[in-house]
């Protein structure tokens, strides 16, 4: 794995046996992406399946995202040696999709694109090229965290391109993330004054692949410190901030290949895009504020994405120690989806937000389940017929509970009118912690609540927040009865 100590993704590819090649896609809006494209496999075949297979990094990703692990972890390595025409995605604006056909990426006009721009222009861009460039109808869809969200936002805004989506993967999919636990929600409410200190600063360029990064890892003392303990638990620290459980299985060799390679750069406007989506219980476009955004849409709301519109075979596969995709985020999305086909917890409790690349355990607990959902798709007789038992009987707690999945157990496979505004997509209680020193019994509460109440009408008025909103003040307590016992004392 050292060997790949300052290589590009072509030239990491090369090292581990696989024939590569780089392709120039160009936007409707001008901006080139380069696209890498595994074209036989270590034993010099070509690809044999009838569909390519697109794959999409998360934010401020790139396509060495996938490929630093080496043939061992690596998803589209090991779907090429299956057979699979492999073709990895870099959307605008990172390491590799940083050129214009008229700016350069010096300009403040260059990094003007949020989510929706690489939704709605690089993906139908990435797709026609690639069903041109094969002579193929259709094309398999694998994306990851971001990924998804662009796909979802694609699907939503350009339907005529749902023909030519065989079938798509969510792996750790991003659409709802108002219940995130990570720690970007602490940082989303400043997003709106970062991006405009970036827009001074940078002309709208968010946190690019930089020479230091090389420097650190190629250097000889700066690869020996990014092996240290010291060094592994900050960077631990940090995953199990941002992503999930600090106990996650990670080859330490690999460390300094994701030091050098991410962040690979994005705009700072796609970041904020990303942070609105924190903060509003929504999956909509970019919000301008009221006056602009009825200039761009004529209304003072940003639109809303209209995911039961959606008419692709999806399957989901999420991670319970995910903290960045929350489950009841991920629950929400699975009910809307009009064409559900697969929807998989990853079979581990500590599995987070970046254990879907680079985990140990990832060929097993992941790209096993991707492959096996690929090969049924592929094959030449293959139909949506609606959703799979195991999608029904989703055990998303853990607990062995399905109530959860309850909300779309009767929905039809394809059916439109989805609309759960008013569902509670709240997980089933621990019952482990039903007898805590912190938990208070339902009438206890109940007692506590009217009793506060009557004390006057404002502490009323935030007692039944605390009943309707719920997951926000699970932000900022750790449960309902300190939410409770914190409210009596300011109000007593």
């Amino acid at each position: 794995m050292s060997e790949n100590v300052g290589s590009s993704t072509v030239e990491i590819v090369k090292n581990n046996g696989y024939a590569v090649e780089v392709h120039d896609v160009v936007t409707e809006d001008g901006y080139i992406l380069e696209l890498h494209r595994i074209s036989g496999n270590k034993s010099g075949q070509e690809p044999t399946r009838k569909h390519p297979v697109f794959i999409h990094h998360g934010i401020l990703g790139s396509s060495a995202d996938w490929v630093l692990g080496g043939a061992d972890i690596s998803l589209p390595m090991q779907l090429s040696d299956l057979g699979y025409d492999v073709w990895l995605a870099n959307c605008r604006g990172n390491t590799y999709s940083r050129k214009h056909s008229t700016m350069t990426s010096k300009q403040r006009d260059y990094w003007n694109f949020s989510l929706h721009e690489v939704g709605t222009l690089d993906l139908p861009a990435s797709f026609d090229y690639i069903l041109m460039k094969t002579n193929t109808s259709q094309l398999h869809y694998v994306g990851y965290s971001m990924g998804t969200s662009v796909f979802f936002i694609m699907a939503s805004e350009r339907p005529e391109y749902h023909h030519k989506i065989r079938s798509q993967i969510s792996l750790a999919p991003v659409a709802y993330v108002f219940n995130t636990r990570s720690s970007i929600r602490h940082l989303a409410p400043y997003a709106e004054k970062l991006n405009i200190m970036y827009q001074w600063v940078a002309n709208g360029m968010f946190m690019p692949q930089s020479r230091m990064q090389s420097f650190l890892v190629t250097n000889t003392y700066g690869e020996k410190i990014a092996r240290t303990l010291f060094c592994q638990k900050c960077i631990s620290y940090v995953v199990s901030s941002v992503c999930g459980s600090e106990t996650y299985i990670l080859d330490n060799k690999l460390i300094p290949l994701v030091i050098e390679h991410f962040p690979a750069g994005t705009s700072s406007k796609l970041a904020t895009h990303f942070s609105q989506l924190v903060l509003k219980d929504c999956f909509r476009r970019y919000d301008y504020g009221p006056i602009m955004n009825l200039q761009h849409y004529n209304s003072t709301e940003p639109p809303t994405y209209d995911m039961t519109s959606i008419q692709v075979p999806i399957s989901l596969i999420y991670g319970k120690d995910d903290v960045l995709t929350n489950v009841k985020d991920v629950m929400r999305l699975k009910s809307q989806l009009p064409k559900l086909m697969d929807f998989v917890s990853v079979d581990s409790l500590r599995c987070n937000h970046v254990d879907f690349l680079w985990s140990l355990d990832v060929t097993k607990q992941v790209n096993a389940k991707v492959t096996e959902i690929l090969q049924k798709t592929d094959h030449v007789d293959w139909e949506y017929t609606g959703p799979s038992e195991d999608s029904c009987m989703a055990d998303v707690d853990g607990t062995g509970d399905n109530d959860s999945s309850s909300t779309t157990k009767g929905r039809q496979p394809n059916s439109t009118d989805d609309h759960h505004e008013y569902v509670n997509f709240a997980p089933v209680p621990d019952h482990s912690e039903k007898h805590s020193s912190s938990a208070i019994p339902v009438q206890q509460r109940d007692d506590k609540s009217a009793e506060l109440a009557r004390k006057g009408a404002t502490f009323g008025q935030l007692d039944r927040a605390v009943e309707v909103h719920q997951n926000k003040v699970y932000t900022k307590f750790s449960s309902l009865g300190r939410a409770i016992r914190f409210l009596k004392l300011r109000y007593k």
